[in-house]
């Protein structure tokens, strides 16, 4: 930026929604339900801000915005800055961050009418908004971190918003201290970096990495600590579990989180330290293969549930996966431009599923059906994101998935272009197995034969969502796509560096007609099984559960991740804070009470000591310090234990003056 009034603009982006915290904390009691308003225009006004920031990046040839002013000045350790960085990257995500807060926000007027803490909901909204804003504009790893768990601190207090629930509590403190074990490693390898190379500013630790200053398995190692703090917010394997259960939080906020804050933040570190990623090519892997597992994974599990919220939550974990496997086998474009569609498909999903629960009061897809008639404007939205997130040709999923799985294959990545492929299969069906049991057939509940559309405020943003996830992708379509005159305009102005490109030694993905085809056949033959088993008969879904059983379970216990981990690390725990809690009483209480014991035993020898009288003390003290003396003149020598009668004879005097006054 070139000057005040436009650094002014852009550092008001994430100020802005910080301020509205501030305000609705200290007077949302006295604003009431006026509070979504101040919450709305505060986000709006970042909006506008982003896109300005945008516009202005785009039109000066990728130029970012940058400044920074002094933070920390440890002297002799270093200067830590805080300031803002926005290239093409950043200024796509914050528009993303902004758009879809706003229409959250704007939803849940609506869902959250009539709740007690309704103002403090929209403070932590704002907070959550303005936390991650910060988190993308950072230009170094320890502002970056200070975002970062301000952002853990928010998905905390808003998925556990309904803390009058035991299982909205436990939730929120699961992804509180599962998100913990990544920010650990994060912060570890943070400090790694800074030992090594004096900087945490990313380029510079890009930089030094080149020079030499940190390499080999220093590097891998330090890299694979901040991709572990990756995959804590992402939800990636083995640190996913605690997303579904976040379910327990408000409907909106599991948009919010799953489309454009908290899951996001970590694919977003992945692209954001990129240049530092393709200098270790076993990190790469790591990526990919970590991605490609938890996408594949994540999708067996959303097949048998029944909670409608937790198959959109291990859906976003399996797509999460699927920008990893982008970024891992070097596709940053590929990777991010997922990112950024998924943000409108997804949020979109999650507010159709708020909109049946709205109108029903119910998660449990068992209890829907029928909907379709009823609920009109929410059943065709949902049909579109599920039909972007099943990745169907023109819709805005199926550029971002086709250029991830399409690059696996012809990168040669056979094992992760099987593991994406079946995924897509899989995802088809678990999305439309849920709008199939949702909205066809007949009411199963009173509940569902009661129901109705949700009001405009609620349906105008997902009817602009729905619009974004057909149309988002086409910003992206390939260059020349069917001999057309098309530009993709995404990967011209969303581009890895220069270095990273050198590195990698890849080329952009260019559409393959074939695997295109391919992948949507895939998709469709997951849709048509979907429909197959769960619309003309419904009982063959049943069938098919009772006959595979085992798998069903293995299924729906989520591969018994939650049961391992309960086993190995809550049992583990309280097993060893028992044993130190024992330890406690027993030895170190049965040691006090043994000398209290003891002194008793000694006839009140020692209480005659205690006369209060300063003077007595001093001389204890003194003799106390003249044997210490005496044994430092054993051991260190004569100089010492005249240093320490000295010390002596100050001590005793300054005590017995102290007592004459006294």
């Amino acid at each position: 930026m070139t000057t005040v009034g436009q650094q002014l603009i852009v550092a008001a982006i994430p100020v802005l929604p910080a301020l509205v915290f501030v305000v609705l904390a200290l007077f949302g009691r006295l604003l009431k339900e006026n509070a979504q308003y101040v919450a709305i225009l505060g986000v709006t006004v970042s909006l506008v801000f982003s896109a300005f920031s945008l516009y202005y990046v785009a039109t000066n040839d990728g130029t970012p915005i940058e400044f920074s002013v002094p933070w920390i000045d440890l002297g002799a350790g270093g200067t830590f800055s805080m300031g803002i960085y926005i290239d093409s990257l950043a200024a796509v995500m914050l528009v993303v961050v902004c758009f879809v807060s706003l229409m959250i926000q704007l939803y849940s007027g609506a869902f959250m009418e009539g709740d007690s803490r309704f103002s403090w909901y929209y403070a932590v909204l704002n907070l959550f908004t303005a936390s991650m804003l910060g988190l993308v504009v950072a230009p170094n790893f320890i502002e970056l971190y200070v975002f970062w768990e301000l952002v853990g601190l928010c998905s905390y207090l808003l998925v556990g918003h309904w803390y009058e629930k035991p299982s909205a509590r436990d939730a929120a403190m699961k992804a509180f201290i599962v998100t913990r074990v990544g920010d650990a490693a994060l912060f570890v390898g943070i400090i790694m970096f800074w030992r090594a190379t004096g900087s945490t500013a990313f380029d510079d630790i890009s930089q030094a990495a080149q020079a030499g200053f940190i390499g080999g398995s220093a590097l891998t190692a330090a890299v694979i600590l901040v991709f572990i703090g990756a995959i804590g917010k992402s939800a990636q394997f083995p640190l996913h579990v605690w997303l579904p259960d976040a379910m327990e939080g408000p409907t909106p906020v599991s948009a919010l989180i799953h489309a454009a804050t908290m899951v996001a933040a970590g694919v977003y570190l992945v692209a954001r330290t990129y240049d530092i990623f393709v200098q270790s090519e076993t990190a790469m892997l790591t990526v990919a293969y970590v991605g490609g597992f938890t996408a594949l994974m994540a999708a067996t599990m959303a097949l048998v549930k029944k909670d409608i919220k937790r198959v959109i939550a291990y859906s976003t974990v399996s797509q999460l996966g699927y920008m990893m496997l982008g970024l891992g086998i070097g596709q940053y474009t590929a990777g991010f431009f997922h990112l950024y569609n998924h943000a409108f498909f997804k949020a979109l999903l999650f507010l159709c599923a708020g909109s049946i629960i709205y109108a029903m009061n119910s998660y449990s897809l068992a209890e829907m059906g029928g909907l379709r008639r009823r609920m009109p404007i929410t059943f065709w939205v949902m049909v579109i994101a599920g039909l972007s997130l099943s990745g169907i040709f023109p819709f805005a999923g199926f550029w971002s998935k086709d250029a991830i799985v399409a690059s696996a294959y012809e990168e040669h990545y056979y094992v992760l272009f099987g593991m994406a492929l079946l995924t897509v299969f899989l995802t088809a069906f678990y999305i439309f197995r849920a709008i199939f049991i949702a909205f066809t057939g007949e009411p199963r509940t009173q509940a569902a034969r009661e129901a109705v559309e949700s009001p405009g405020i609620m349906t105008g943003p997902m009817m602009l969502l729905a619009f974004l996830s057909i149309v988002s992708g086409w910003v992206g379509i390939p260059d020349g796509f069917l001999g057309l005159p098309i530009t993709d305009y995404f990967a011209e102005f969303v581009t890895p560096s220069q270095f990273a490109t050198e590195t990698l030694g890849l080329e952009a993905h260019a559409f393959s007609s074939t695997l295109g085809i391919v992948s949507i056949v895939v998709a469709l033959v997951g849709i048509g099984l979907a429909y197959f088993l769960y619309v003309p008969k419904p009982e063959r879904a049943a069938q098919l559960a009772r006959r595979l059983a085992p798998i069903h379970t293995f299924l729906d216990k989520g591969w018994y991740f939650d049961a391992l981990y309960g086993v190995v690390f809550v049992r583990g725990s309280k097993a060893l804070a028992r044993a130190i809690r024992g330890f406690d009483r027993r030895a170190l209480g049965g040691l006090v009470g043994g000398v209290g014991r003891g002194a008793m035993g000694t006839g009140g020898f020692l209480q005659r000591f205690q006369t209060g009288g300063v003077q007595n003390y001093a001389l204890f003290i003194m003799f106390s310090v003249l044997m210490i003396g005496i044994l430092v003149g054993a051991v260190a020598g004569a100089q010492w234990a005249l240093l320490v009668i000295a010390l002596i004879v100050f001590t005793t005097i300054t005590a017995f003056a102290v007592g004459a006054k006294l």
